[in-house]
């Protein structure tokens, strides 16, 4: 079975507008509303969606720290979604092995 490509959109209202890779970066950047679909599972869409309304709220405040600012307008923050499961035994072995947590 072949595994659906990714697709980024960039909100215009209620509308989406597909558009590549780089124009979702900048507009992620720039502090426009955007979804991306290609997400592992529905679950992980659904808590990418609940992300995207707070980070909106949060751009949409005016006294915003510039540096946490900053954070909520980088691509790589924007589109990472980890959901760990609670009853999973092997997730501190699988996420030590992560670059992250090497010297």
């Amino acid at each position: 079975m072949p595994q659906t490509l990714p697709f980024w959109f960039i909100r215009d209202g209620a509308k989406l507008i597909q558009c590549s890779k780089d124009d979702f970066d900048k507009a992620i950047i720039e502090g426009k509303s955007i979804k991306y679909s290609g997400y592992a599972n529905k679950k992980c869409e659904r808590i990418a969606e609940q992300l995207e309304e707070s980070r909106m709220a949060l751009l949409a405040k005016l006294d915003l720290p510039p540096k946490f600012r900053a954070v909520i307008t980088k691509p790589r923050n924007v589109l990472e979604v980890q959901v760990i499961q609670v009853d999973d035994p092997q997730f501190w072995v699988k996420e030590s092995k992560l670059p992250k947590y090497q010297i």
